[in-house]
């Protein structure tokens, strides 16, 4: 894999960012997995959450003129049913009521979810041998480090410390017990 921003050849498949720029490469790896398609972006021929409800809310008004319509036949049947007119009135609000939420309101809401999403969303390495199959692996060993209980801050004081003897010294003596012998 190259990264996209400096073009550097990547040494595994399994890395997140590029070792020369530091772009991440999760993201890059997802979309080469699903085949160039994001999954935040509509697929063609899909609307946008406020073009859906927008379409929703106008059904629903164009349902409750359907309803009117009825409703008016069965009052001219029997008066007593005139109480049913409020039924498409309901319709026709919540209808109206749709409409102004796909278009004020749908696409911020969607983008804060996805967002949320986004965030929640750890992007894990794909193993070589497994398209789209995800790898649990920790990216770190865990820590190999045994806590320290019985520490004593004990120190040796210098005072103590006998220096060795050099190497001349003995040699000096040597020659000393040599004389002494000579002299006898």
């Amino acid at each position: 894999m190259f990264c996209p921003k400096c073009s550097q050849q990547q040494v595994s498949e399994e890395v997140r960012f590029c070792s020369r720029c530091g772009f991440s490469l999760g993201a890059v790896r997802e979309l080469v997995v699903s085949g160039g398609v994001d999954e935040g972006e509509g697929k063609a021929g899909q609307l946008a959450p406020s073009q859906r409800n927008a379409r929703k809310g106008a059904w629903l008004m164009l349902a409750s003129l359907a309803i009117t319509i009825f409703v008016g036949f069965l009052t001219a049947v029997d008066d007593d049913l005139a109480v049913l007119l409020f039924l498409p009135f309901l319709v026709f609000i919540l209808g109206f009521l749709r409409v102004l939420y796909g278009v004020f309101l749908a696409d911020k809401r969607a983008a804060r979810a996805k967002a949320k999403a986004d965030s929640k969303k750890q992007v894990v390495p794909i193993q070589p041998g497994e398209p789209g199959a995800a790898a649990r692996r920790p990216e770190l060993s865990p820590a190999r480090v045994s806590p320290i209980e019985n520490f004593s801050g004990h120190r040796i004081e210098t005072a103590e410390m006998v220096r060795p003897p050099s190497v001349t010294e003995n040699t000096t003596r040597l020659l000393d017990e040599e004389l002494d012998r000579r002299r006898e």
